[in-house]
């Protein structure tokens, strides 16, 4: 059952960054929501925010992206990365990295686009890239495993510097090649579909990421989460799946379609590498394989 609308917007209200949503079924791409954390960081009231479009969050890009590139990027449903100088009403302009991202009904249709604003300090270095454009994962609509990349180690960065705990989670789909022998690659591929729509609702807080890495590989990072959290997060991932009741008449594993999920936690010291997490959650996962698959492992990264 999902979350009352009530309590999904007093959630959105509580996100840390900002976040405005566009209806992308107008033709201006119209702002219908933003959230208190976007207020702060624009300086303006509500009621003015919510006459912006597209073009109007786009208005000081630093980025070499048009704005009918840009649309027909999103169109698509593809995800985006700009830089924008906004004016602050409260003294003078702001840097900001706006991700673009598509948000999708139960049948794979995007309806609204979702910007997340990270406030940047006026000397940031460029991004890596010259066309900072970032693409879904065109399979699932999830994050490119590229992007997924970049803005994890962006988010280890600003964990080791402010003391906060992340949680990697890795889902690996049980056997997934024997599925793909017995109903053939397109039966596969529209499992690993349903498999990311479910995944992607279970991890629903705006600083979440999810990608697909490759196959039926997940990737997913969350911030703030406890150890006891994040054992009970990787179970919810895994009984999302189960609940799919996809019949799997070849597997060892159950009758139904099932995953693995190995996940590491910790909080990034000065100097750790951002491998650590992502091998600790790999061996995670390898136990959880070991110990017979359909399961969870939990492992500290922080040894």
């Amino acid at each position: 059952m999902g979350l009352p609308q009530e309590l999904a917007l007093a959630l959105l209200e509580e996100i840390p960054e900002g976040i405005a949503v566009l209806d992308s079924g107008e033709a201006r791409w119209p702002v219908v929501f933003v959230n208190r954390s976007f207020e702060r960081l624009r300086g303006e009231p509500r009621e003015a925010l919510l006459q912006l479009d597209l073009a109007g969050l786009l208005r000081h890009a630093e980025d070499p992206v048009a704005l009918d590139e840009l649309q027909a990027l999103m169109a698509r449903g593809e995800t985006v990365t700009v830089r924008s100088r906004a004016e602050h009403a409260g003294g003078g302009p702001r840097l900001a990295e706006i991700r673009f991202q598509p948000l999708r009904d139960a049948t794979g249709t995007v309806r609204h686009y979702v910007s997340y604003h990270h406030a940047l300090p006026p000397d940031a270095p460029p991004p890596p890239e010259a066309r900072p454009v970032q693409r879904d994962d065109r399979l699932t609509g999830l994050c490119h495993a590229e992007y997924f990349r970049d803005l994890y180690r962006r988010d280890f960065s600003i964990a080791s510097r402010e003391g906060r705990l992340l949680t990697l989670f890795v889902v690996d789909v049980d056997c997934l090649g024997i599925y793909n022998e017995t109903f053939g690659m397109q039966a596969g591929d529209s499992l690993i579909r349903r498999i990311a729509r479910a995944l992607h609702s279970a991890l629903r807080r705006g600083s979440d990421l999810v990608a697909r890495l490759e196959g039926g590989r997940f990737v997913a990072l969350a911030t703030g989460m406890t150890p006891e959290q994040a054992q009970r997060h990787g179970e919810t991932l895994a009984a999302r799946v189960r609940e799919l009741h996809v019949h799997h008449p070849r597997s060892r594993v159950a009758r139904f379609v099932t995953v693995s999920v190995g996940v590491a936690h910790c909080t990034p010291g000065p100097g750790m590498s951002s491998a650590v997490l992502v091998d600790a959650a790999l061996q995670a996962l390898e136990q959880a394989r070991q110990d017979g698959c359909n399961r969870v492992a939990l492992r500290d990264a922080n040894g």
